[in-house]
């Protein structure tokens, strides 16, 4: 078998599995969503703060992010920078979401 056949017959066993490339393109597209996502609620909360509004719902959606991918790296790769990060993004996002229900969104 030459190289050819053995890459096609790889690719055949894994139908429907994507491959390095498509991973990786999967994978940093998630990436890509949350700089949109914080790119908006960075914007919103611009706005509102200028308006003299409160905007803790923004804040609150930005550190429960955060907060979640510093938890699932520590879970993955033990390091003690993303528990401490998580923790401490946790508390914001707690933070932030009681300020929103308490102050209120106006």
């Amino acid at each position: 078998m030459d190289k050819k056949d053995i890459l096609e017959q790889n690719k055949k066993k894994k139908q429907g599995s994507l491959d390095e490339m498509e991973k990786r393109v999967y994978n940093y597209s998630f990436g890509i969503g949350a700089l949109a996502v914080g790119a908006m609620c960075l914007a919103f909360s611009i706005y509102r703060a200028i308006n003299g509004m409160h905007f803790y719902e923004f804040a609150a959606i930005i550190t429960a992010y955060l907060c979640a991918t510093y938890l699932y790296r520590f879970k993955n790769l033990k390091s003690p920078f993303y528990l401490i990060a998580g923790i401490i993004t946790a508390v914001a996002a707690v933070g932030c979401t009681v300020l929103f229900f308490v102050v209120g969104g106006v």
